[in-house]
């Protein structure tokens, strides 16, 4: 039975992450944050790291993997989304100050 427990763990360990991932790819290719909440995935990150302190089986892969995994590349969503905006923020105000 713990083998299949731990097949199972498995499971949000690969789609946890991938699914951030997936949001971070999209950022990058498109270059733009329009439609993205920093707020919504800063929430996400931070449950993350709060289900990780709270599950106490801190040295398990799986663990590790989807909770401080997910929490990083989302952190990373955060940090790009504010980046993109900023610099869509910085452009606006030279076309302005150009026209």
């Amino acid at each position: 039975m713990q083998g299949l427990l731990d097949a199972v763990g498995w499971v949000p360990a690969v789609i946890f992450p991938m699914a951030s991932l997936m949001q971070l790819g999209t950022l990058l290719r498109r270059g733009r944050a329009e439609g993205v909440s920093a707020v919504t995935w800063g929430m996400f990150a931070l449950a993350n790291v709060c289900l990780y302190l709270t599950i106490g089986e801190w040295g398990r892969p799986q663990v590790i993997a989807t909770t401080l995994g997910s929490a990083l590349i989302q952190a990373i969503v955060v940090g790009l989304v504010w980046r993109l905006r900023a610099d869509k923020r910085r452009s606006e105000r030279t076309r302005d100050a150009r026209a």
